[in-house]
C-alpha cells in the first residue's frame, strides 16, 4: 500500500516536470499578429499611397486626316502638257489616283505646331530641265545641281500663305547654279510663298511654303499630329503648274483628345 501510495507520488512528480515546458507568452502571439496585420497592410490597394486609385491622365491632343480628291479631272490636266527643254515629258498639272485621290497637295491646318510635318531645311534638285520635289513646306531651302554644266533658275516671292488665292506676280530673280553636286541656299522669307522656273520658254516650276504645312502623299492623304482638341479651319491647295490655274478648296475638321479625326476636301468644288 506505502509502496503503491509513492509510485503514484512519483509518476504525478514526473507528469508535472515533463508538462512544466514554459508556454509561449501571450505577447509574443500578439506580435506575430502585429507583424502580418503590417505585412497585408503593405499590399492592400488604397492603403494611403497617393496614387492609389487614380486614373492615368489621357492624351492632351489629336490628330487629324486630311483627304483631297477630285473626281472627273480634265483630261488636260492629268496629261502631260508636252516635253521639256531636255526632251523629256512634262509632268502634268495633277496625277489623281483611282480612287480620285490628289497627291503633291499642299495643306494647312489651323493651329498646327511648326514641328508637326514641316521640315527645317529642304534640298530641291534641278535635273532634267524640272525640279524634285515640285512642291515642298520649309523653313530653309538648298536648290542642288544635278546637270553636268552651270545652269541658271529665277525664284520669285509670289505672295503669303494667308492669300494663297491672290498670288503675286513678284519680282523674278536669276540663280546660278554650279554643275552636279553643287547647290546653292535661297533665303526664304517666314510665311512667303516661293516660285522655281527654269529659264526654259515653257518654264518648269516648283513651289515652297515657308510656313507649317503638310504635302498630301501618293494615296491623296496626309495625317497631322498633335492638334489641340476643337475646330480647325484646313485649307488644300494645288498650284498653278504645267499650264492649269491653281485650285483651292476649304473645310473644318473637329479635332476630338486621343482619336483621328477624318475630312475630306473636294478640288471641284469651286
Amino acid at each position: 500500500m506505502g509502496l503503491t501510495r509513492a509510485s503514484t507520488l512519483a509518476a504525478c512528480t514526473f507528469a508535472v516536470a515533463c508538462s512544466g515546458t514554459k508556454p509561449r507568452p501571450v505577447e509574443d502571439a500578439r506580435s506575430g499578429s502585429a507583424v502580418r496585420g503590417d505585412a497585408d497592410a503593405a499590399v492592400t490597394p488604397g492603403s494611403g499611397s497617393p496614387d492609389a486609385g487614380a486614373a492615368p491622365a489621357g492624351p492632351a491632343t489629336g490628330d487629324a486626316q486630311i483627304r483631297v480628291e477630285w473626281r472627273d479631272v480634265p483630261v488636260p490636266m492629268r496629261a502631260s502638257p508636252g516635253k521639256t527643254a531636255c526632251n523629256t515629258a512634262r509632268a502634268p498639272a495633277i496625277a489623281p489616283t483611282t480612287t480620285w485621290g490628289v497627291p503633291d497637295v499642299l495643306v494647312i491646318v489651323e493651329g498646327m505646331p511648326a514641328d508637326a510635318v514641316s521640315i527645317p531645311a529642304t534640298r530641291i534638285v534641278l535635273a532634267d530641265c524640272a525640279f524634285t520635289p515640285r512642291l515642298a513646306a520649309a523653313a530653309a531651302l538648298v536648290v542642288e545641281s544635278a546637270v553636268d554644266r552651270p545652269s541658271q533658275f529665277q525664284v520669285a516671292r509670289r505672295g503669303a500663305i494667308t492669300s494663297l488665292d491672290k498670288l503675286e506676280p513678284g519680282t523674278p530673280r536669276a540663280v546660278q547654279l554650279p554643275i552636279a553636286g553643287h547647290g546653292v541656299a535661297i533665303p526664304l522669307e517666314p510665311g512667303g510663298v516661293y516660285e522655281l522656273a527654269t529659264d526654259a520658254k515653257q518654264p518648269e516650276t516648283a513651289w515652297i511654303i515657308a510656313a507649317p504645312a503638310a504635302i498630301t502623299e501618293a494615296s491623296g492623304a496626309v495625317i497631322v499630329k498633335d492638334l489641340p482638341p476643337g475646330a480647325h479651319a484646313v485649307t488644300a491647295w494645288l498650284p498653278p503648274r504645267s499650264g492649269a490655274t491653281a485650285r483651292i478648296a476649304r473645310g473644318t475638321i473637329t479635332v476630338v483628345a486621343g482619336d483621328l479625326a477624318e475630312l475630306t476636301l473636294d478640288l471641284a468644288k469651286p
